[in-house]
C-alpha cells in the first residue's frame, strides 16, 4: 500500500544518509522502524522488589533509551527538579 507522510527536512536528510550508509532503501528503513514500533520490543522494567536490585540505583534506561525512575506501587513521590538534582548528587552524576 502506498501512503504519503510529511517529514521534517532534517529528519528526511538523516533518513536518507542512514539508508545510503546501510545500503538499503528509505522504504526499508521506514518499514523496519514501524515494525519495530508496533512489535513492542521495549525492555521490561526491572523488578524493583528483587533482592538483587541495587538500592542505590533509582533509575534505568528503557529499550528506547529513555531514563525511567523506579518506584514501588505505593510510592507517591512527586518528581520535581529538586528531587532529580538530589538523585544526581547521590549517584555522582
Amino acid at each position: 500500500m502506498k501512503t504519503t507522510i510529511d517529514l521534517p527536512d532534517t529528519l528526511y536528510r538523516r533518513l536518507k544518509i542512514r539508508a545510503a550508509e546501510s545500503g538499503v532503501t528509505i522504504r526499508h528503513l521506514v518499514v523496519q522502524g514501524i515494525e519495530r514500533e508496533l512489535a513492542g520490543d521495549i525492555e521490561k522494567a526491572p523488578d524493583i522488589s528483587s533482592a538483587a536490585d541495587d538500592q542505590r540505583s533509582h533509575s534505568y534506561v528503557d529499550g528506547r533509551g529513555w531514563p525511567v525512575l523506579k518506584r514501588s506501587p505505593d510510592d507517591h513521590t512527586v518528581v520535581t527538579n529538586e528531587f532529580v538534582n538530589r538523585l544526581r548528587e547521590d549517584e555522582g552524576v
